[in-house]
């Protein structure tokens, strides 16, 4: 399994100033160069920036319905005449009709895209319309898993059922904050949040100490500005950060 990392930053960035070294893209990840999660506003920028081959990617996956995680304009850009297909809730896809192929996700139904079964997993994190299921993502194939948790804060009980014994080769979690203590503790995470968590995991054998875990969607003003000050978050908490155009295989 192939990630690479194509955005890395939560909304509180100026992406206008996108390409700066202090400022992180919209969240986004790629799964062995034809897999997209996500699609805000600096991703088609960033898939220039990183000289990821766009005619590539066959599938896009949507967490959810905020403006940094679903952008129709770049989402238009990055299918326009091609074959792609769009997943997501039923307003994403709705809304996203008019440029892609859709899949409509629903929590707990599993779908494929390449060589993975996908598992659509509730997030918690809450949107605009009370109604719209918002989507963590268990990736499973080739004798690997993967949890994709971006934006969610504890893992709601639904999502762990679903879960279940699975044993995750890596994680990429949300991070938002780098301290506890900040109000948006009901939408994200903080490390402290996460160990607590984490400790679950290892006691149900979901993880161990060869899981990989990765912090990432860290907002602008709850991380510090030095890099070096967020690497040793990162030793501390016993996890690495997502590096935007990073590769790493599983």
């Amino acid at each position: 399994m192939k990630i690479r990392f194509i955005g890395t930053g939560a909304a509180d960035h100026d992406w206008s100033r996108y390409g700066s070294p202090d400022v992180l893209g919209s969240a986004a990840t790629l799964i062995d160069d034809h897999i997209l999660i996500d699609c805000g506003p600096t991703v088609a920028a960033a898939l220039k920036r990183f000289d990821v081959d766009t005619e590539k990617i066959t599938d896009i996956l949507i967490t959810h319905n905020h403006s940094d995680h679903f952008d129709l304009r770049v989402l238009k850009e990055l299918t326009a005449g091609r074959k792609v297909w769009l997943h997501g809730s039923p307003q994403v896809c709705q809304a996203a009709c008019a440029f892609c192929q859709v899949h409509t996700l629903h929590w707990g139904v599993k779908f494929r895209a390449g060589v993975y079964e996908i598992l659509p997993m509730e997030s918690n994190h809450a949107v605009d319309d009370p109604t719209e299921e918002t989507y963590c993502y268990l990736f499973s194939g080739e004798g690997k898993n993967l949890l994709y948790a971006l934006d969610t804060a504890w893992f709601p009980s639904r999502a762990c059922k679903m879960l279940g014994k699975t044993r995750l080769d890596a994680v990429v979690w949300d991070a938002t904050m780098s301290e506890p203590g900040d109000w948006r503790i009901f939408d994200h995470s903080d490390g402290l949040m996460f160990n607590i968590q984490r400790q679950v995991f290892i006691r149900r054998g979901n993880m161990d100490e060869n899981t990989k875990i990765f912090f990432d969607h860290r907002a602008r003003t709850l991380w510090p500005a030095d890099p070096e000050e967020q690497e040793k978050i990162a030793r501390r908490e016993n996890v690495l950060l997502a590096h935007e155009g990073e590769t790493v295989i599983i």
